[in-house]
């Protein structure tokens, strides 16, 4: 009954699957897998009827799976899988050996990393069915070759059971049994082409514990007697290699669709691929006829010089005298304690109207201060009143090159005076610009 509801249930989610795909992504379908390899039981423990011990040698195992990818890197499969190993003697005693096969129909739900890639990493778990088909015997045996002078009868631990006088027991299982059970999967695809795929997988088994019914057998009377022994924990481990075969031509990508948009409206995919703007026509005329598209693309007009020829540009006329002073000073005042003064901006106005007529070559700005104060506060004041004028210069467009600044604080005072005086002409900052001759022009 419970392999039967198992199978309702297996279909029935493989039948909703296609549904579930269109909703998701196009590109879905179905496969056939097949894989074979390696694999082994975990030890395995018998009590009841069989008692003892075993540990799995490893044997072939193979699987054979129905799936549908549903797209965006999900796999639903119905998976099929068989693994025959021999266990050995039980507990290492004579006379005795155990088989187990283990046959699971599970649906696997699995996710590929990289399912549009060459290599194809993928994660997954399986819910089902594991049936366990187990044959096994263990009897009493002899202490020593038969026939041997002392030889007697070993009862067999594998075998339990009351032995009356000369009794011999021998237990014999041929059974199956079937468990819901889970497994857990770790695999690699290798995309061969768009619908074949080399697939390589490791799988963990849990199969839970399986009953199996089986006979004693009284050696000596020949009577018989019903037994049932439990295996604990039917686990496996398997790596397992084969072919993963997609169904139907693989959904092409979608047509890329064009994103950029040219000067005339037509769409293409980069902006190389637009057709050529037309050119404009130029419509402004410059003084020498030449017609520009802005005025400011018109060719400099060339200037008339002092002496009556032209020149490009001032600076390429010839150089005459035409400035009558090599030095011009201005004095800014200070109120007490102050490092700003409101003569400062109209005073170097002055200063720079002379470059009309003459070329500035450089400007000198010497801070003072009265004796009214420290003479270490009075050298730093001194120095903020420079920097006063020299920041104007600057804001003006002097070029900062062109400067140079001190403070002299109380020690070159235009009034001589006792210290501690507040004296109205020393608090002053003095500003001495060099001139030179500069291109003449009519």
């Amino acid at each position: 009954m419970k392999q039967q509801l198992l199978f309702a249930a297996a279909a029935a989610a493989l039948m909703a699957v296609p549904t579930l795909a269109t909703a998701q992504d196009s590109d879905s379908g179905w496969y056939l897998r097949g894989n074979a390899g390696y694999g082994a039981h975990t030890d395995t423990e018998f009590s009841g009827g069989l008692v003892g011990e075993n540990e799995s040698v490893g044997d072939v195992a193979y699987s054979l799976g129905l799936g549908y990818e549903v797209g965006n890197g999900f796999r639903v499969e119905l998976d099929g899988s068989s693994l025959w190993t021999d266990l050995g003697r039980i507990d290492s005693l004579p006379q005795s050996y155990a088989k187990l096969r283990t046959n699971s129909l599970m649906v696997n739900a699995l996710y590929d990393f990289n399912s549009t890639g060459t290599l194809q990493p993928y994660v997954g778990a399986g819910l089902g069915i594991v049936q366990g088909d187990l044959s096994a015997v263990a009897s009493d045996f002899p202490s020593g070759a038969v026939g041997s002078p002392g030889t007697v009868l070993v009862p067999s631990t594998a075998c339990p059971g009351a032995r009356n006088g000369g009794d011999s027991f021998n237990c014999a299982f041929d059974d199956k049994d079937n468990n819901f059970g889970w497994q857990a999967i770790a695999g690699l695809g290798v995309a061969i082409t768009d619908n074949l795929t080399w697939d390589t997988n490791y799988k963990y088994q849990d199969g839970g514990d399986l009953t199996v019914q089986g006979v004693r057998t009284n050696n000596v009377t020949g009577a018989t007697t019903d037994i049932t022994t439990e295996l604990d924990n039917v686990n496996s481990h398997t790596v397992m290699t084969g072919i993963r075969y997609r169904f139907g031509a693989s959904t092409p990508p979608p047509a890329p669709t064009p994103d950029v948009s040219c000067w005339d409206g037509s769409m293409v995919f980069n902006a190389n691929q637009c057709p050529p703007e037309p050119q404009p026509e130029p419509d402004v005329e410059c003084w020498d006829g030449s017609m520009v598209f802005s005025a400011a693309e018109c060719p400099a007009q060339p200037v008339v010089c002092s002496d009556g020829s032209t020149a490009p540009t001032i600076e390429q006329c010839p150089v005459v005298n035409v400035c009558e002073e090599e030095y011009r000073q201005e004095i800014i005042y200070y109120e007490f304690d102050k490092g700003q003064s409101a003569e400062t901006r109209n005073t170097i106005n002055r200063i720079l109207d002379v470059g009309q007529y003459c070329a500035v070559q450089n400007i000198r700005v010497v801070g003072h201060t009265d004796t009214s104060g420290s003479q270490a506060y009075n050298l730093g004041l001194s120095q903020r009143r420079a920097a006063d004028a020299r920041e104007e210069l600057g804001r003006q467009g002097v070029d900062a090159n062109m400067i140079t600044s001190e403070g002299k604080g109380e020690t070159e005072p235009f009034v001589e005076t006792g210290d501690g005086v507040r004296e109205q002409l020393n608090r002053r900052t003095e500003v001495l610009v060099t001139l030179g001759t500069i291109a003449g022009v009519n």
